[in-house]
């Protein structure tokens, strides 16, 4: 996946100010944006011989459906920066490849919107409003508009920021939110809740009747309180970078809450995974399918639906290949042994 050729066809297509968003982070030292990836990356993978490979299969099972690859949306906010159709465009590239987006909550369609016009199933994301109304009435339209799960995300607590990636997009119609129009960036973040609670994943099963997914755990523990409080599983993810400055990687956090949480755990990861054998190291380390944010969007902005569908089918291709050539034939069979930390390329 040439991901040079794709952003600079992306660049050509967005905003300044909506390019600045989409590839700012927290980190104040000029961002180092690969950072993630190179953690995937300083894992090597240990290939195994003597076992048949004549049919691989990249499908897995996520929620209760089958997809044809590991690899799904991850919750991004304002897809119109990238495309005109906004989460319609992305949806529906998704849906094309065999699988789905987490549709955002700032979302630049709203809901019925999106719901009406995208192809296939989808999931809501949920962030939390200091106002809990709020919160319940955006659940509502999203059950009624047909999402199979929520995803709660923890990592974007409510406090006022104003990081150099926010630059520029406030108040213009690219910062605009569908499902709260009255609503800007710094009116969003004012908003959000500060404190959250085992307490509302309950809360929002019981008002959805829907499974909830727990999105922005770092810590094992904090894996096991969400977990215990009735989750269907957590996504481990540090927001893109986008919340702290210096958070340690995903590929750090991630083994560790596979272990605290057992094998039989749904557990998703994101942020820096760009090609199929970062797919391939994310699933060795427990992941059970990975998002994908920044790359969908910059996707979108260089083919639409076109671009989309094509960059997941190569990266599925790609982790098709990586088994191959490790002698692994299905997902399920992906585990440590495959990696050998402190060996891969980024490591010399």
């Amino acid at each position: 996946m040439d991901w040079n050729a794709i952003h600079a066809q992306a660049t050509a297509h967005m905003t300044a100010a909506g390019l600045q968003y989409e590839d700012g982070n927290a980190d104040i030292d000029g961002g180092q944006h690969d950072i993630d990836t190179l953690a995937w990356r300083r894992y090597g993978i240990l290939p195994r011989m003597f076992h048949n490979v004549a049919d691989i299969d990249t499908s897995v099972t996520v929620g209760g459906r089958t997809i044809a690859t590991p690899v799904f949306g991850a919750p991004t906010a304002y897809h119109r920066l990238a495309s005109k159709n906004g989460e319609i465009t992305s949806q529906n590239g998704m849906h094309r490849a065999g699988t789905f987006i987490v549709y955002p909550t700032n979302a630049s369609e709203p809901v019925e919107h999106f719901a009406a016009e995208a192809q296939g199933d989808w999931w809501q994301q949920v962030y939390l409003f200091d106002n809990r109304k709020v919160s319940e009435g955006f659940v509502e339209r999203s059950v009624a508009s047909g999402a199979k799960a929520l995803m709660l995300t923890l990592d974007c607590p409510g406090y006022r920021r104003d990081f150099g990636f926010r630059n520029g997009i406030d108040g213009t119609w690219e910062g605009a939110s569908g499902n709260f129009p009255k609503m800007h960036m710094t009116d969003w973040t004012l908003n959000l809740a500060t404190s959250i609670t085992p307490k509302d994943i309950q809360w929002l099963k019981e008002i959805s009747g829907l499974p909830v997914y727990v999105k922005g755990v770092m810590r094992p523990e904090d894996a096991v309180t969400a977990m215990n409080a009735g989750a269907a599983g957590v996504m481990v993810s540090n927001h893109g970078r986008r919340q702290v400055d210096g958070v340690v990687p995903v590929a750090y956090a991630l083994p560790r809450i596979r272990r605290a949480l057992g094998p039989d755990v749904e557990i998703f990861a994101d942020t820096g995974i760009r090609t199929g054998g970062d797919v391939f190291r994310a699933l060795a380390l427990g992941a059970n399918a990975v998002g994908l944010g920044r790359p969908i969007q910059w996707a979108a902005a260089a083919g639409g639906e076109d671009g989309i569908a094509n960059m997941i089918e190569r990266i599925t291709d790609e982790l098709a290949h990586t088994m191959n050539s490790a002698g692994v034939s299905r997902i399920a069979d992906i585990d440590e042994s495959f990696l050998v930390a402190g060996q891969g390329p980024s490591a010399f």
